[in-house]
């Protein structure tokens, strides 16, 4: 190799040494300038970074105030029965429980009569007591029917609305009696042929007062009753000859 070649390569080594050595300077302080950013200080956004990421539930508050009164009717069998709506001093329409009439009888609805109140007892009425009569009740009237033999053993009406009982073998005050299918104005009590026979005690809620008298046909005063009913309510018994 002659001189001229070994200076030319001595000399293009130094000077690709020279040239690296300002490269590799700029590189090592761009990569200390990124270092010194602990997560403390956020960078600006870039142009392309402009979305939103949000971890909010959506808003369960009613977007008016109606929504708040805004109610379905349950399933049959809920608690209080079947529902209707009313209307509050606000004009807001709300649910509200319809309420639920029953009759109490000296045995448990669907049981057996105690003789007591049978031809093979004493053949008294028994003690009732019902629920107390809705809004618009006049008159309460009461009736007793053997299902299978379709025979009238009491019918009653002419009590007050404001009358809830009446004690055993004693009409309430101002009650009159139609005839029953012996033919006697009152009670008679069950006396089947034959077999179990089922026995229903109903009390009518009526309109309004029938202005009957006592000794009057059963037929004349159930159908009066029939025509007047707005509501009723009711327990059965049995009794066995």
């Amino acid at each position: 190799m002659n001189d001229i070649d070994g200076s030319r390569r001595v000399g293009s080594s130094v000077v690709r040494r020279l040239v690296a050595i300002p490269i590799s300077l700029a590189a090592l302080s761009l990569l200390a300038s990124g270092c010194r950013h602990d997560g403390r200080t956020l960078r600006p956004a870039l142009p392309s970074q402009n979305g939103s990421v949000s971890t909010s539930a959506p808003s369960t508050v009613p977007e008016t105030e109606d929504d708040f009164f805004t109610t379905e009717a349950g399933a049959a069998g809920a608690p209080g029965g079947p529902i209707e709506p009313s209307t509050t001093n606000t004009g807001v329409t709300i649910a509200t429980a319809t309420a639920v009439l029953a009759v109490t009888a000296p045995w448990r609805d669907g049981a057996a009569i105690d003789p007591r109140y049978t031809c093979k007892g004493d053949n008294v009425a028994p003690a009732l007591s019902w629920s107390p009569a809705p809004t618009g009740t006049q008159e309460i009237a009461i009736t007793m029917i053997d299902e299978n033999a379709d025979f009238d053993h009491w019918t009653l009406a002419g009590i007050k609305p404001n009358v809830t009982s009446m004690a055993e073998n004693t009409p309430p005050e101002g009650a009159v009696a139609a005839l029953n299918g012996g033919g006697k104005a009152g009670y008679t009590g069950p006396c089947p042929p034959s077999g179990t026979h089922t026995y229903r005690i109903t009390v009518y809620y009526l309109d309004h007062a029938l202005g009957l008298s006592s000794g009057g046909s059963t037929d004349d005063m159930r159908t009066a009753i029939d025509d007047a009913t707005i509501t009723t309510a009711e327990v059965t018994g049995t009794f066995s000859s």
